[in-house]
């Protein structure tokens, strides 16, 4: 009897589990989680570093999930303020709705914010919008984000970027404000059943 209430609530567990698998794609972001690295750069990643002169994306041992997150840093290089800039470009897309997230931890002097945009691209190379998720508060620890989108009509890839931008009312960037980021996913997400009408 007891084998037959755990062979049971066994397989109440397993079904939602494998339903769970099999609604959600594979991430179409490459290296999301950030545990590989060339030097400073994750690799898949373009960065705005400077090699031999300026580092404003780097490994972070700060991590939501593995062992490194990606850190973006705001520097002053030669009186100017230089951002820490990951972009993922040329990222195919095999849906038509999708869902970005992932995990941060933001430290923002002034009212700097870190920001994960998404950039859909036509295949003659002209941008047909952006999804833009911004995050102003300071945190200690790792913040969920998630952001269900469209994919407009024309698009045939996309770029994911990870960065820091300034107050949009104009004090510029500060010296000093960073974003972690880590577990970046963007994944399809199957249409929702229309309801039947009857």
């Amino acid at each position: 009897m007891k084998r037959a209430v755990v062979l049971i609530a066994g397989i109440f567990w397993i079904i939602p589990c494998i339903l769970a698998a099999q609604t959600e794609s594979a991430n179409l972001v490459k290296n999301g989680d950030f545990e590989k690295f060339k030097g400073d750069d994750p690799v898949d990643w373009e960065t705005s570093n400077i090699p031999g002169s300026l580092t404003v994306v780097s490994a972070d041992r700060l991590a939501h999930g593995g062992r490194k997150g990606v850190r973006c840093d705001v520097k002053d290089f030669y009186g100017s303020k230089i951002t820490g800039y990951a972009c993922q470009k040329n990222i195919p897309l095999t849906g038509r709705n999708l869902q970005l997230s992932g995990y941060y931890v933001m430290n923002s002097v002034g009212k700097d914010a870190g920001v994960v945009i998404v950039c859909f691209v036509s295949a003659g190379g002209a941008t047909l919008g952006t999804v833009e998720e911004y995050f102003r508060e300071s945190t200690k620890d790792f913040v969920r984000f998630t952001r269900d989108m469209e994919v407009p009509a024309e698009a045939t890839t996309c770029q994911v970027r990870l960065t820091i931008l300034s107050d949009p009312e104009g004090e510029g960037l500060h010296a000093g404000s960073y974003a972690v980021f880590d577990d970046v996913k963007l994944v399809v997400v199957p249409p929702k059943p229309k309801p039947v009408v009857q």
